[in-house]
């Protein structure tokens, strides 16, 4: 605040937990100390009608799996799963990256003032998590009404820039629906913010 922001007397700011959110104004700061005064208080706001689940094929850099989750913290996507397709270069992820990934996504998600951290997991065995959803995935080609996806409780599947192989969709058995999100090859980390935002905005 003091350093980045630089915040000063009068500067608004938000102090908040899962449950309840105080707007606050900065009466007087020194070096060590913030004195504030709470303007506002808002008890928790459920923004999902339902939970969004994507899930997203590793990409050929780590960094770009950094950007992804910035991104969809940002966009506020709930539950973030990483994994491994047919096609990922990088087949596994350490307990020191994930805590970075942590760290990123609250990073984003303070600075898009949000309520809550989503939950991030690298999930080898996707049909741990299809269970009874949906599973819509973003490829090539659009077969999918969209108009009906927002009643389905769904997992949205990001491939990796040359789509899903055969084995990959042996994994989702016959429950599954496909729809494109543009007309060229997106890149994983472009696909999965227009998909984030596509996924955010149905209603």
């Amino acid at each position: 605040m003091r350093k980045v922001l630089r915040m000063k007397i009068w500067d608004r700011f938000f102090v908040q937990n899962k449950n309840e959110r105080l707007e606050v104004e900065i009466l007087d700061r020194d070096k060590t100390t913030i004195t504030w005064n709470i303007l506002n208080t808002k008890t928790r706001c459920n923004d999902e009608a339902f939970q969004r689940w994507i899930a997203i094929a590793m990409s050929n850099k780590w960094s770009k799996m950094e950007l992804i989750v910035q991104k969809l913290s940002e966009i506020w996507i709930k539950n973030i799963y990483i994994r491994p397709s047919e096609r990922s270069v990088i087949k596994d992820v350490n307990n020191k990256k994930m805590e970075r990934l942590y760290k990123i996504s609250q990073e984003a998600v303070e600075q898009s003032r949000w309520r809550e951290l989503p939950k991030i997991e690298f999930i080898k065995d996707i049909s741990k998590i299809i269970l009874n959803r949906k599973v819509i995935i973003f490829d090539k080609n659009q077969r999918c009404n969209v108009a009906s996806i927002q009643r389905w409780n769904a997992i949205w599947i990001i491939g990796p820039e040359w789509w899903l192989t055969s084995k990959d969709y042996q994994k989702f058995w016959d429950n599954y629906e496909i729809i494109s999100l543009w007309n060229t090859i997106l890149r994983t980390e472009t696909a999965s913010i227009i998909a984030g935002w596509f996924i955010k905005n149905l209603k």
